[in-house]
């Protein structure tokens, strides 16, 4: 069951920030739905040996969380992809320019969003990559 208040409370702030009201619903519902984004920067720094050791645990194993990066220098709006194996957090990415410019809206407004783990993609002489799944709580 998705929680209606929290729908109508994200699409209200979206419009809010200067969102034809009808989009900021549509993307509303986007995340109350389950929105799969694709992780951007996952090249930089140690980020490939962090998604090679996510790879060998099962999806379930992996917790993913998304955090505010207010101290970016690049992306006023830059939200950090965090995850996390029994106990330990990587920096993994960042989430693309275009969607962290209305998702860092949401969320400075106190939306929670909870993320998940949905696919490794790469490897075998190429960098890995992530996909995610994002659903508001």
């Amino acid at each position: 069951m998705y929680n209606r208040s929290e729908i109508v409370r994200t699409a209200n702030k979206l419009s809010g920030n200067g969102l034809p009201r009808s989009q900021a619903f549509k993307k509303a519902w986007e995340l109350a739905k389950g929105k799969t984004l694709i992780v951007k920067g996952v090249t930089q720094g140690k980020r490939q040996t962090a998604i090679e050791h996510i790879k060998h645990y099962s999806p379930e194993e992996v917790s993913i969380s998304l955090e505010r990066d207010t101290k970016s220098l690049f992306d006023n709006h830059a939200i950090k992809v965090i995850a996390t194996i029994h106990g330990k957090s990587y920096c993994v990415g960042y989430l693309a320019s275009s969607i962290s410019e209305w998702l860092s809206k949401v969320m400075d407004f106190g939306t929670a969003l909870k993320g998940a783990l949905k696919q490794i993609v790469g490897g075998n002489g190429f960098y890995y990559g992530l996909r995610i799944n994002a659903v508001i709580v």
